[in-house]
Formats: C-alpha cells, structure tokens, sequence
C-alpha cells in the first residue's frame, strides 16, 4: 500500500512539473538582450528550463551576479553550473536545446559567451527587490567585460579579472 502510494506521489509531482522555455538566438545587431527571450522566467522546483537554441552560434552559460560573462564553476568551484557550448543553430536549421532542472528557487544567472559583454544576459527566480536584478546583472555584465571598459582604470580592473579567471578568456 505504501509504495502505490509514493508511486501515485511522484507521479502526481512529476505531473506538476513545467517545462519553461527561453528562445536563444534573437536578433542581436541591435539589441544585445535580445539573444533570450524572454530574459527573465520565473521556474518552480521540479521545473525544466529549456534553452531552445533557433538561430545563430550562441551559448547558456550559468554565472553569478558579481562575475558576469564568466562560468560560475570557474569562479566558485562549489557550483555546479551548465555550460551549453557553442550550438550552432545557423538561420533555423540545426535546433538544438538544453535542458536545466531546477532544484530550488534560488536565482540562476546565465550569459551567452557571444554577446554577454554587451547585454546578453538572463536570469532564472530573479528577485527584482533584491539588490541583485537583472538590470545590475546586465550593467555589471557590460561595465566588467564590454564596451564601457574604456578609461585605464577600468581595463586594468578587467585586465585582473581575465588573470583571475585563468582559461576563461580563451572561451570568450
């Protein structure tokens, strides 16, 4: 009796679960941001996020919101992120996805290795009243690693965040 009934409870909680998708591979000449859509989603534990990777040779890559455009494993090797490399979806012809279980509600911050410098960034569960929002992720995203890093000061602040980061600037 008991196991019909774990049996019928994870069926039930599987039935629950959601599959969340974000398009990955927007038109980005313009508009950096555009590389997901949508940029933000708000995922349930049990839920599966699904990169739908439809146009272009873009990434899904997790981070954390104070190291923008670099794998989160490389900065803190305690997270497990995913990584979806390089997927070469051309103009529709090669679709591919990525699936990411989520485990809690915590927010998951991710990046695409191509345009991250210059806005291409999302989130998962972002608290948008916390201090961490998704606007700060993408100016952190672009004043550590894009166009803004102009004056010496701030290229020499990204210089010492590519030497911290060791191999992570042969992935950019």
């Amino acid at each position: 009796m008991m196991f019909a009934f774990l049996v019928f409870a994870c069926l039930f909680m599987a039935a629950l679960a959601k599959d969340v998708v974000i398009t990955v591979g927007g038109n980005t000449t313009s508009d950096a941001g555009a590389v997901f859509t949508p940029q933000s989603v708000t995922a349930n534990q049990g839920d599966v996020v699904v990169f739908n990777f439809t146009q272009g040779n873009h990434t899904a890559i997790q981070a954390l919101f104070a190291s923008p455009c670099i794998p989160a494993h490389d900065v803190d090797t305690t997270v497990n992120g995913f990584n979806s490399g390089f997927r070469d979806a051309g103009n529709h012809s090669a679709i591919t996805i990525l699936r990411v279980p989520i485990d809690n509600n915590n927010t998951i911050w991710f990046y695409d290795a191509n345009t991250c410098a210059e806005g291409g960034i999302g989130g998962i569960n972002v608290n948008e009243s916390s201090w961490e929002t998704l606007d700060g992720f993408a100016r952190n995203a672009i004043r550590l690693n894009g166009s803004e890093a102009t004056s010496p000061t701030t290229t020499s602040t990204k210089t010492s965040q590519t030497t911290t980061a060791g191999t992570t600037s042969q992935n950019r």
